[in-house]
């Protein structure tokens, strides 16, 4: 074999080096944490206020996983006044299964969710609400078992 040859075949050996690297490339799954990412980064001021509200309460949003329910609870301030907001269930490894219910807060300040709505897994709960035009937000890891 002579030089001309050895070049050609380094050469050929990079091209389908490559190709094969795009094609693998493409065939990769790649989510977006949200589809709609930039208005969220937009608004996301509102949320760390949202959150320092949440903070500067004497309670705490607080839940407790049993075996085949979720039962969140709000501070005891809101019990008894009217609560718009809502729970997503943020699964990172697939968006897919992620989970948005309405928050509906009974009379004892409590939501229940039965988990057979949820797979197994971690999902980041986000809680947020508001109570006469207040806004308050909270995050917490939850692992399904």
């Amino acid at each position: 074999m002579n030089w001309g040859v050895k070049i050609f075949v380094l050469y050929m050996g990079f091209v389908l080096l490559i190709v094969a690297m795009v094609v693998m490339s493409m065939r990769e799954k790649v989510d977006l944490v949200a589809s709609d990412y930039y208005e969220q980064e937009l608004k996301f001021q509102d949320k760390i206020n949202a959150s320092m509200n949440s903070q500067n309460l004497a309670e705490t949003v607080s839940w407790e996983v049993t075996p085949s329910e979720l039962i969140i609870r709000l501070p005891e301030e809101f019990h008894q006044k009217e609560i718009a907001g809502n729970i997503h269930f943020f699964r990172p490894s697939d968006s897919n299964l992620d989970l948005k219910v309405p928050l509906k807060i009974n009379g004892a300040g409590k939501q229940i969710i039965f988990l057979n709505q949820l797979k197994k897994g971690v999902y980041k709960m986000q809680v947020s609400w508001s109570v006469e035009n207040k806004e308050y937000y909270k995050e917490q890891i939850l692992k399904i078992n």
